[in-house]
């Protein structure tokens, strides 16, 4: 007999329970203090879309989708939660439906069919393209990877749903980013379908997106690890990347992507922003420098210790930033892009930007050697994680910085990457972002932004390393 969810037995649920619930999930912030329930729509008769808040280090919105099944654990073929909240009185438990292919298939009819889902504090709502319609039918489902910032899944062999975790009232880049290029018909991405929207009572935020799924490829990062010589990849990477910041180097003001030349204000912002990040990370490596292996402290150490020459060295950088700005990937790195094998081609995906920072934030217009610094430290990752070592790094990365450089348009008010300056600001500017993350999500991976740290700050300038520890 299938459970049946009461919105109503929601409510009821604690601080407390929500928190045991969600509580290391990677999409959740870490030293999340408290969560209310904001609203929830059913879906079907026993699932849920909810909205959370989250007291944490800045105002956190999460989206969970819910089921409900037997208290004593068994689902739909047989599925058995890590972690599940048990409803007083009611022999039902709730566990995240991310996995559950009914579900998906509920959320992926309503896509189609621009329905939506009203409910309780909130309520979501579902507008699809024109493109939805030369699609096959949104039925069957294989989830891609396992927990990540988002759930992804694709929906028979026509589309591919992301049902964002992070909730943020305003202009999406995602959407945003997706319409452009869609209508633009640009060649390394898939085109967008549908947008799934929810109405949080105080404006409407992006809740999910669909894209056109795009058989035989390969996600960039499990192609690296394999790939004894990636340069040819690489160099088509590239290619790929500035074809991006071509298309997104545009005078359409009306699409509200017009590029805009660098000034004062900009070098500013994004020095104040190096520091914050550096600061950030830099003060959860203090708080949590003892719990650290041994050998990662000792990175730990030489790393502090360079701080501030390396710091010096990039914000002298940015402080000569010239040029334009323009909307870019925001998080990019191997595993938002997909490969072709046979092919030779890429495709590139997820435009929402680094999902841990403001919405308002995420859609200013940057620097396009952020793009490609994030991509570099991707293959830095995937040479240490995969053995290729620094030779397969720099070989990989030279090929890629070549590719990228030869693709330019005649004319184009983008800068080479090869010769700029400022990449080397954002390589390490992204290093620092990484180690926050690193720390906060994944500590057993923290070592790889810091030897990244220690690596960069051997070109500077730097003070005897101190005998005392940093910490």
């Amino acid at each position: 007999m299938t459970a049946v969810l009461d919105l109503a037995a929601l409510a009821d649920l604690s601080s407390e329970t929500w928190l045991a619930f969600l509580a290391g999930r990677r999409w959740f912030p870490a030293g999340a203090r408290a969560v209310r329930l904001v609203g929830a729509a059913k879906v079907g008769d026993a699932a849920a879309l909810c909205l959370l808040a989250a007291e944490a280090e800045r105002p956190w919105i999460t989206q969970v989708l819910l089921r409900a099944q037997k208290v004593d654990g068994t689902g739909p073929e047989g599925h058995v939660p890590k972690r599940s909240i048990e409803l007083p009185g009611t022999g039902v438990v709730l566990v995240d439906a991310s996995d559950a292919p009914e579900v998906l298939e509920a959320l992926a009819a309503a896509l189609g069919a621009g329905a939506g889902f009203p409910g309780q504090g909130a309520r979501w709502s579902a507008r699809a393209t024109a493109g939805l319609g030369d699609v096959g039918p949104l039925t069957g489902v294989r989830l891609i990877g396992g927990e990540q910032s988002n759930t992804a899944a694709v929906l028979g062999e026509a589309g591919v749903f992301k049902l964002f975790r992070r909730i943020e009232v305003g202009r999406h880049p995602e959407i945003e980013l997706g319409r452009f290029l869609t209508a633009r018909n640009f060649p390394y991405a898939p085109p967008l379908l549908a947008e799934l929207t929810v109405d949080t009572g105080e404006g409407v935020a992006a809740a999910g997106v669909l894209h056109a799924f795009l058989p035989g490829r390969v996600d960039g990062w499990t192609y690296a690890l394999g790939c004894a010589d990636m340069t040819g990849p690489a160099r088509a990477l590239g290619a790929a990347t500035r074809a991006l910041h071509e298309a997104l180097a545009t005078d359409d003001e009306a699409s509200g992507m017009a590029t805009r030349a660098v000034v004062a204000a900009d070098r500013a912002r994004w020095v104040a922003g190096l520091r914050q990040t550096a600061a950030s990370a830099l003060g959860r490596l203090a708080n949590r420098y003892r719990g650290l292996p041994t050998e990662i402290r000792a990175l730990a150490e030489v790393a502090a210790s360079r701080s501030e020459a390396l710091l010096a060295d990039a914000e002298e950088r940015l402080r000569t930033a010239a040029g334009v700005q323009i909307r870019i990937h925001g998080d990019y790195h191997l595993g938002q892009c997909l490969y072709d094998p046979a092919a030779g081609q890429w495709a590139i995906l997820d435009f929402e930007g680094e999902p841990t920072r403001p919405l308002a934030e995420r859609s200013l217009r940057q620097l396009p050697q952020r793009d490609v610094a994030g991509m570099l430290r991707s293959f830095a990752y995937a040479g240490l994680v995969g053995k290729g070592g620094r030779a397969w790094e720099e070989a990989t990365s030279a090929a890629f910085l070549a590719g990228y450089d030869a693709a330019a348009r005649p004319g184009s008010q983008l800068p080479a990457a090869q010769a700029s300056p400022l990449l080397r600001a954002c390589v390490i500017e992204r290093s620092y972002h990484e180690l926050a993350y690193e720390l906060d999500y994944r500590p057993d991976f923290a070592w790889v932004p810091l030897q990244s740290l220690v690596a960069l700050s051997e070109a500077s300038t730097l003070p005897a390393w101190p005998r005392a520890s940093q910490f």
